[in-house]
């Protein structure tokens, strides 16, 4: 029986398809590498040359911060949880205040509105807890649906006068101006019919021009640009120009 012959243009053949198939392997492992280090590096930071203002928001659910390496990331500012209602005080509040003003950080403190509590009783927490760790920039009422409100919203009209009772006092006691917090539909629906107040919205989204600065936590978990990527952070972006952010660094707007 004679020996049978491979030919040989079933060999170039089958050697060019394996070739072609590892090609095509090698590029699908390079674009599944790029892929994970864009995802990995990727930030939802808002444009930095529209927003160079960066900052965000600390409590004591946070944990520990190093205010000294936040500000190496280019983080301008931070705010920090003081209090909450008429009886709360942020377990963190005091050591966080010490090492972000000790950071060269631009500091200003927030309280948690309580729609169970009287506007005297809260302020009265807040001086109590805070004493003259007012920090220097506005100090910021932050509103938020909690427990039962969550489905029945508070009344309208009792709740605005209620908040600019709480803004009056606050303004009378630290001679500074009040920002209003929260999400774009609760801030509008409880910020007091009379008068202006500057805003920290929290929305995905970019919030509407409003007729005074303010500023945007655009997310409640992302890490910084630069740094630890499994560290993340409730971000915000100052909206003004630069001159009013050095107008608001002195407490008002």
């Amino acid at each position: 029986m004679g020996q049978r012959f491979k030919p040989i243009f079933q060999d170039s053949f089958q050697k060019h398809y394996w070739r072609k198939i590892g090609l095509i392997v090698c590029l699908l492992i390079i674009l599944a590498g790029g892929l994970s280090w864009w995802f990995w590096q990727r930030t939802d930071r808002p444009n930095v040359n529209q927003y160079p203002v960066l900052g965000l928001k600390v409590s004591q659910e946070d944990g520990y911060q190093d205010f000294q390496k936040l500000k190496k990331e280019d983080v301008q500012f931070v705010y920090l949880k003081a209090t909450e209602g008429a009886s709360y005080k942020d377990d963190y509040f005091d050591s966080n205040y010490s090492r972000a003003v000790g950071s060269g950080l631009q500091v200003g403190i927030y309280h948690y509105f309580s729609f169970d509590s009287t506007p005297e009783q809260q302020a009265a927490q807040l001086f109590k807890s805070v004493g003259q760790d007012s920090g220097n920039l506005p100090i910021m009422i932050y509103l938020e649906y909690y427990g039962q409100y969550q489905q029945k919203k508070p009344a309208t009209k009792k709740t605005q006068k209620a908040v600019a009772q709480l803004i009056a006092l606050i303004n009378q006691h630290y001679q500074k101006d009040c920002l209003l917090g929260g999400t774009p539909a609760i801030v509008n629906r409880y910020r007091p019919a009379k008068g202006q107040y500057p805003l920290w919205q929290t929305t995905s989204a970019a919030p509407k021009a409003t007729q005074t600065s303010g500023f945007w936590q655009y997310t409640l978990a992302s890490p910084l640009p630069q740094q630890d990527r499994q560290a993340t952070y409730q971000l915000a972006v100052f909206t003004g120009t630069k001159a009013q952010w050095r107008q608001v660094q002195k407490g008002t707007f």
